[in-house]
């Protein structure tokens, strides 16, 4: 396995975590129904990117930049410390998924 995809992998764990924790650890808000799917999503999708195949590439890029969209919106109106760590981690996820799915190499082994 290539070592980005294990960063990506191990990155989606962590931010999945890092989800899950903030909903149970901070204020509880209206916003917290959603921090906990997209904890749930970044953990199955980071599961999933321990297997070889594009389809979790995909996923991993694709849910991560919604979540990153949504955390942009979130912290133009409430910023916080814990919405831009989840931002740095999106994005190094994003390009991470993004660098394999598009590279030479990802096409020629099919992996």
């Amino acid at each position: 396995m290539k070592p980005i995809r294990s960063l990506a992998a191990v990155l989606l764990l962590l931010t999945g975590l890092l989800h899950l924790l903030s909903v149970v650890l901070l204020k509880f808000e209206p916003t917290s129904f959603i921090t906990l799917v997209f904890g749930v999503a970044y953990l199955v999708i980071g599961f999933f990117l321990f297997r070889i195949g594009r389809l979790a590439l995909w996923f991993g890029a694709v849910v991560p930049l919604a979540g990153l969209l949504l955390a942009a919106v979130g912290m133009l109106m409430n910023p916080t410390l814990v919405g831009a760590i989840f931002m740095v981690i999106d994005l190094v996820v994003i390009v991470c998924c993004f660098l394999l799915i598009f590279s030479k190499s990802m096409k020629e082994s099919h992996v």
